[in-house]
């Protein structure tokens, strides 16, 4: 069923948009490498704590947040965290050292990451099942349109000014896609009751074949594209 209401085409744009800024964010760091190295004096193991700290922190963070964020009101997730991404990725662009460099690596993470989750949950909510897969289709584009213009254009950007440049430019479009955000991102009916437990709901998960087996293969799928992009 194809997607022609307005407002969840602009729902659905705005999704992606998210999920585009904070994949470009992932992948604008890996070509930027040598101006890392050269401007913080590093070695190339260094550098790779700037790689990893965003997925370490991101992971450990969607971890904890698995068991409250249910709690609350799916917009005002997303706009927290978005906002949280753009100040990380601020916090990037002004770092003077390595060390201030990576602790802003992993705010980011810690937000940018668990904003994937955040825009995944609300298409569950609010698009109807007959039009989900095609709405998950338009969202999970972004992640391959970032991948493919993220590194040469980290690389123009930081050859053309500087290597702040391309995190200039993120949180740029992150401010917008945030405003986007605030008219086009419905309020969702979704929130966990106090009675219900996220306990319970993790038991649940571990206890169903079908769904350790999806996220087995989700985990392979991952590991296996980031294994190639290294």
């Amino acid at each position: 069923m194809i997607i022609k209401n307005s407002s969840e085409k602009l729902f659905i744009l705005t999704l992606a948009l998210i999920q585009f800024i904070h994949i470009l964010d992932f992948m604008v760091m890996m070509p930027l490498g040598p101006h890392f190295i050269r401007d913080f004096s590093i070695d190339a193991g260094q550098f790779s704590f700037l790689i990893s700290a965003y997925t370490f922190s991101a992971g450990f963070v969607g971890f904890l947040g698995s068991f409250f964020l249910d709690k609350f009101e799916r917009k005002k997730i997303v706009l927290v965290l978005l906002c949280g991404f753009i100040l990380g990725t601020l916090f990037c662009a002004l770092s003077p050292t390595f060390y201030l460099l990576l602790v802003s690596r992993i705010v980011t993470g810690a937000f940018g990451g668990v904003l994937s989750a955040a825009v995944l949950a609300l298409i569950g909510d609010s698009i109807p099942e007959q039009r989900r897969g095609q709405a998950m289709g338009v969202v999970m584009s972004a992640f391959s349109v970032a991948s493919v213009i993220g590194v040469p254009s980290g690389l123009y950007m930081a050859n053309l000014f500087s290597w702040k440049a391309p995190f200039y430019l993120i949180v740029i479009t992150g401010v917008f896609v945030f405003i986007l955000a605030l008219k086009a991102i419905p309020v969702s009916k979704f929130v966990l009751r106090d009675t219900d437990s996220t306990d319970n709901a993790l038991l649940q998960t571990l206890k169903s074949k079908n769904q350790l087996f999806a996220l087995a293969t989700s985990t392979c799928k991952m590991l296996g594209q980031f294994a190639v992009v290294t």
